[in-house]
Order: structure tokens, then C-alpha cells, then sequence
């Protein structure tokens, strides 16, 4: 039950960081750095499940990682301070920290300091015991923060806070969720970014979740309240993924339907301004888009120095992130985690991550055949600047600021009246102190267009030839045929299963070996994954093959 406002209005400073540490993490939702190796002691356990330490640490949400490790007895020889300010004054029932959950390493002495401007309002020791822990303490009216750090639970660790959340966690459990299910999908083309959904029912015997009580809990959860999905199979605690509230529903007076989406789902409600590029680094790009978008994500090294040329237009953050991705040759993913992971399309060929056999499957498996794509028609693009300034648009200005967008992007803006405060390619912001019209003039993009073609070679008898076109703004000269050929072998994964089977470590993107027979099996990618929660974690899955 958290403030949904202060984290985008949070500025973070601390002077005890990693050089790759970028303090703006903590006001991003959905940081869940992967599980890297470390030198810290007894840390890199050699159980396969932790990632050799990226060779890219910048291209991903960390949260805060301290540059001091503690010592011996776990202490800090010099305590680490981070200082929160906000523009707002803001109130919550406390702050809830996420430590390092991988090895169930915290911070197990702590000092919250809260202020409103320099009146200090409340100042509180805090003893941890566990890698998410909730300070509570009810304060209203504050705009700073300041934390300090003494020591960590296990010696020779560095401090680690991916997530620090303004409010405290109310736990749903097996006694209160009567259904849950997790949707997860990917498109594999690139073509869609998928969003993961998340659907569960909560029951009570009182009237906590009665929409006309104004005292029930359905009051604390807001449209954006983070949701933490955790189970347990096995004994072991896994997450499950992060989700954030869409929609509610009371069916009775005691049951509570709540419908939550991933960041993707929140992107997609979101506004991205746009831009023009040359030859920008794929990397650059995407860290725009997702700090402007407030989330936290991961970019395959692969991938980082690709280069982006072309238009966004205003739009969504989902749309300018599909557009980047797919032309890039990747795909996305929020599988049980939250943060969004930019990875490079699998290659069928490679060694699977998993085995989907016959004593994990259920019976009832179909199998079908999609349609043969025979080619791949995509349209480049190629934006140049006009030589020449013309008129954009006219527009009514009123007194104040005016956000005035563009039909096609344009350079060299200027106006008629008013004075510009800000600008791209797809619009301007003009501050006017009369009311009147306004003519915005600039210098348009040419956007000269042509197709290019990927074929099969061979077409197979009795097959009628079919070739999917695609267009999208930053497909151009250097990049058109690499897509085509792509997106030409991938229209090749034709023989798609749908089954169902026990979870286990499987997720979306993912490489599996099928058990087709007893003794046979086929690689498919993983697209999609129903997963019932509280029924035993079945999984009714699509996977797609050759």
C-alpha cells in the first residue's frame, strides 16, 4: 500500500556508489537487477543459476550497489548515507526496502531521518531481518529523506537496495485468493509487444472488500499499486512476477476480482514524445525511452551497439520500445520478474534451457501447422530535411503554455508569437502571455520510401506463394534486408503446440526440448503460458517449432 506518486518524484543522492550505479534507478518502477556473480564471500554459490557479471552493467536497473563492502562483524567503517528530496510533500505508512533477495542479504541496522524542509519530523532506528522489509511508521507532509546505513547481516557484502517503496505491504494469502492466473506471452517477430496479465479473486468474511465500504481495502489499492506475486513449490519461495492494479471488480460483498498488467501494460498508457535519429546507439535509445517511460529494464550486450535511423512519432512508450526492439532483432520480457529484459531473439538451433517431458505433461496436447510465409516485403525509410522553411501549423494560443504537435516532423522551429520553451522533432511548447493566433513554421522531413523482398527459394508443392509486409519508421537502407531475412526464418517455426504441463522453470522466450513421444523430442520456443497459481502451477502453453 504504497504513495504511487513519490518514487517519479524522488531525486536520490549518495556519494558511497558503484561507478555504474545510476541513482535515478530508485525512481523507477520494475528493478530487479539479474542474479550476477560476485567475489563477495560465499555469495556465488555454484548451483548453475547465477549469470557470469555482465559485461554491460550500465545498460541495467540496479537500484543503489555501494562501493564500500562491510566487514568481518558486518558493520560499515563508514556508515552509507542516501539522501531522497522530492519536489511534492508527500505521506505514507512507511518505506519498504528489497535488498538483495538472492541470497537473502540486508541492511540490519538502519536510521530513517523525515523532513519537511528543515524541520526534521521524525527520526527512527530500524532493525531489518529479511531482504524486503517494511519500516512503518505513518508520516505526513514530508518532501526529504535521509538514510543511513551501519552494517549488513552477512560480512563482506556490499549494500545492495534495488527497490525502495513509500508505504508497507499487505499480504494476500492462500486463506484470502480464491483464483489467480498469470498470462504470459511474447511475439517472437517483434511485430507486438505482448503485455502480461495477472487475474485474481480475494475473499472475506467481513466487508473488507465491499466497494461501498469506505474503510475496505479495495480504498489502498490504487489504479498503478504495485502487486509482488511470490509462491512456493517444492519449498522453494520463487517470484512469480510484478504486476500493477488495472482494473477491480467487487462480485459480492466478500469477493474482490482485480484485473493488474505489467510495465508493458502501463507503457502503453504512457506518452513518448518522440524523436528523429542517425545512427544512434540502440542502448542510448532505449535508456531514453525507459527513464522518460519509469521503468527499470536490461539490454542483452548483443544488442547495445546496434544502431537506430529513423522517426518515432508521438506515441505510446510501448509503441516507441516495439519500434526500437524489433528493428534491432530483439524481443521483450517481464517474466517473473517486473523489469523489463530486452533480449535477442532466440535461435532454434541453439541448446534448450529446459525439458518438457512426458511425466510433466498433462494428456490432450494438439498440434497444428501455421500457414508458410513465402516472403518478406519490408518498406525502408529515409527522412531527410527540407532545405526550405515553411509554415507547420496555426494554432490558438491561450495565455500560459501550449503544447503544439506535428502531423510530420520538422526542424528549425520557429513562431509567430510566443516564445518556445521546448521542442523536438514532433512538436513544440510555446509560453504566451496574450491570447491570438499563431503560425509555427520549421524546416519538414522527406520521407522517401521503397520495398525490398526476401523469398523462399524453394516453394513447396501445393503451396500458394504468400508474403507478409511490414513497415515500420526505422526500417531503412542498413538494416532491411537483416530484418527480412529474420523475420523470413522465423515465419519458418510453423508447427505449433498447445499442451499443458507442471511449471517449472520455464518462461516465455525460452528454449524447450518437447517430448512429442516416448524417447522423441522437438526444440520449440515458448510464446505463451497460462499458469494457474493456486491449481497446482499448470501451465497450458503455446511453443512453436520446426
Amino acid at each position: 500500500m504504497v504513495d504511487v506518486s513519490a518514487k517519479t518524484d524522488t531525486t536520490a543522492t549518495a556519494e558511497d556508489k558503484q561507478p555504474f550505479i545510476d541513482l535515478d534507478d530508485l525512481k523507477l518502477e520494475g528493478v530487479y537487477p539479474p542474479k550476477a556473480a560476485t567475489l563477495e564471500e560465499n555469495y556465488w554459490k555454484l548451483d548453475g543459476t547465477f549469470s557470469t557479471f555482465p559485461d554491460n552493467p550500465q545498460d541495467i536497473s540496479w537500484g543503489l550497489w555501494s562501493s564500500s563492502m562491510a566487514a568481518a562483524d558486518g558493520s560499515f567503517d563508514d556508515p552509507i548515507v542516501l539522501t531522497l528530496t522530492f519536489q511534492s510533500l508527500h505521506e505514507s505508512l512507511g518505506l519498504t526496502f528489497e535488498f538483495n533477495p538472492y541470497d537473502n542479504s540486508f541492511c540490519n541496522g538502519l536510521n530513517i531521518q523525515w523532513y519537511q524542509g528543515a524541520t526534521l519530523l521524525y527520526d527512527v532506528d530500524f532493525v531489518p531481518n529479511s531482504w524486503r522489509f517494511s519500516c512503518v511508521q505513518k508520516v505526513e507532509n514530508y518532501n526529504k529523506i535521509i538514510i543511513t546505513f551501519r552494517g549488513m547481516n552477512k560480512p563482506y557484502r556490499f549494500l545492495k537496495v534495488q527497490n525502495i517503496m513509500h508505504g508497507v505491504i499487505k499480504e494476500f494469502g492462500s486463506t484470502e485468493l480464491r483464483t489467480a492466473k498469470v498470462l504470459e506471452e511474447i511475439d517472437m517477430t517483434g511485430l507486438t509487444l505482448s503485455v502480461n496479465t495477472l487475474d485474481f479473486s480475494l475473499f472475506s468474511q467481513n466487508d473488507a472488500f465491499n466497494i461501498f465500504n469506505p474503510s475496505g481495502i479495495y480504498t489502498l489499492l490504487q489504479r498503478k499499486q504495485q502487486l509482488i506475486v511470490t509462491g512456493t513449490k517444492n519449498e522453494e519461495k520463487n517470484h512469480t512476477g510484478t504486476f500493477f492494479v488495472d482494473e477491480m471488480e467487487g462480485q459480492s460483498n466478500k469477493i474482490l476480482s482485480i484485473s493488474a498488467v505489467d510495465s508493458i501494460g502501463i507503457m502503453d498508457g504512457t506518452t513518448f514524445m518522440g524523436a528523429l535519429y542517425q545512427n544512434a546507439l540502440a542502448a542510448d535509445v532505449i535508456e531514453g525511452i525507459m527513464e522518460d517511460a519509469g521503468f527499470g529494464y536490461t539490454l542483452d550486450i548483443a544488442l547495445r551497439d546496434k544502431e537506430v535511423t529513423g522517426h518515432i512519432p508521438i506515441c505510446s512508450h510501448r509503441e516507441a520500445l516495439q519500434m526500437v526492439v524489433f528493428s534491432i532483432g530483439g524481443f521483450v520480457s517481464t517474466s517473473r520478474g517486473g523489469t523489463v529484459n530486452i533480449k535477442k531473439i532466440p535461435d532454434i538451433t541453439s541448446v534448450p534451457t529446459s525439458q518438457i517431458g512426458m511425466n510433466r505433461k498433462h494428456i490432450g496436447t494438439t498440434v497444428k501447422l501455421r500457414n508458410l510465409v513465402t516472403g518478406i516485403g519490408v518498406v525502408e525509410h529515409n527522412f531527410t530535411r527540407k532545405t526550405t522553411t515553411e509554415e507547420i501549423c496555426k494554432v490558438n494560443l491561450e495565455i500560459g503554455s501550449n503544447t503544439v504537435t506535428f502531423s510530420e516532423p520538422a526542424a528549425n522551429i520557429t513562431v509567430s508569437m510566443g516564445t518556445i520553451t521546448q521542442y523536438g522533432v514532433n512538436y513544440c511548447i510555446v509560453e504566451s502571455t496574450v491570447v491570438g493566433e499563431c503560425t509555427v513554421s520549421g524546416k519538414k522531413y522527406e520521407d522517401s520510401q521503397k520495398t525490398i523482398q526476401k523469398r523462399l527459394s524453394n516453394i513447396p508443392a501445393g503451396e500458394k506463394e504468400l508474403i507478409e509486409k511490414v513497415d515500420c519508421n526505422l526500417t531503412n537502407a542498413s538494416n532491411s534486408s537483416e530484418i527480412a531475412q529474420r523475420l523470413l526464418d522465423i515465419y519458418q517455426y510453423r508447427i505449433e503446440q498447445s499442451l499443458s504441463f507442471v511449471l517449472g522453470s520455464e518462461c516465455v522466450g525460452d528454449l524447450a526440448d518437447i517430448e512429442t513421444e516416448y524417447g522423441v523430442y522437438r526444440g520449440a520456443v515458448v510464446e505463451k503460458l497460462d499458469i494457474d497459481l493456486v491449481g497446482g502451477y499448470i501451465a497450458k502453453a503455446v511453443v512453436v517449432g520446426v
